[in-house]
C-alpha cells in the first residue's frame, strides 16, 4: 500500500493537519494531493471540500499554482454533477488566499523600503540628495524581489481559475 493511501479521506485530511502543527506542510500538501487524485473517492463528500480548503492554503502558502491547478481540475470532475457550489466556495478561497498573499506582500515591500530609508538618517546632504533620486529605484528593486512572485502567483491562479471554469455551461456563472 502506498504510504499516503489513506482508507477514508476524513484519515487523510487528520493526518495533514497532524503534519501541519509539526511543520511540515510540504508532506501535508502531498498527503492532501494524493487523496484528491485517488480514484477510490468517487462520491463527493463535505469531507472533500475540507480536504480541498485545507489544499489550497497549503498551495497558496508553498507558492504552487501547478499543484492547485491539478487538484482543481480533479475537484472539478468530482463536484461538477452534485456540489457546483462547493466547487464555487472552494475557488473563491483560492483566489482570496492568493489576493490576501498578495496584499501582504506588498505591505512587505514598502516597510522594507521604509526600514532602508531609517537607517539612512545620519547620512551627509550628498547622500541625501542622491537618495531622492534613486528612492524610486530601491522601491521598484524590493518590488521585484518581494512583490513578483507573489504577484506572479496571483496571476496564475488566476489564469488557472479561468481555466478551469471555461467550457462549461454549470460554473460559467462563477467566471
Amino acid at each position: 500500500m502506498p504510504p499516503n493511501s489513506f482508507q477514508k479521506p476524513e484519515t487523510a485530511l487528520k493526518r495533514a493537519q497532524e503534519l501541519i502543527q509539526v511543520g511540515k506542510e510540504s508532506d501535508a500538501l502531498d498527503t492532501l494531493h494524493d487523496t484528491i487524485k485517488a480514484r477510490r473517492y468517487k462520491q463527493w463528500t463535505q469531507t472533500h471540500e475540507q480536504i480541498m480548503m485545507k489544499h489550497v492554503e497549503l498551495c497558496v502558502l508553498l507558492k504552487k499554482p501547478h499543484v492547485a491547478k491539478d487538484a482543481l481540475f480533479q475537484y472539478k470532475t468530482l463536484t461538477h454533477q452534485v456540489a457546483v457550489k462547493s466547487l464555487e466556495t472552494v475557488i473563491e478561497h483560492f483566489l482570496q488566499m492568493a489576493e490576501q498573499k498578495t496584499e501582504e506582500a506588498q505591505k512587505t515591500s514598502i516597510e522594507k523600503v521604509e526600514e532602508i530609508d531609517d537607517l539612512d538618517q545620519g547620512d551627509v546632504p550628498e547622500t541625501l540628495l542622491l537618495s531622492v533620486v534613486s528612492g524610486a529605484a530601491a522601491q521598484d528593486r524590493m518590488d521585484r524581489t518581494v512583490l513578483a512572485p507573489w504577484l506572479r502567483f496571483l496571476w496564475d491562479s488566476y489564469r488557472n481559475c479561468l481555466e478551469l471554469l471555461r467550457n462549461n455551461a454549470q460554473v460559467i456563472s462563477l467566471s
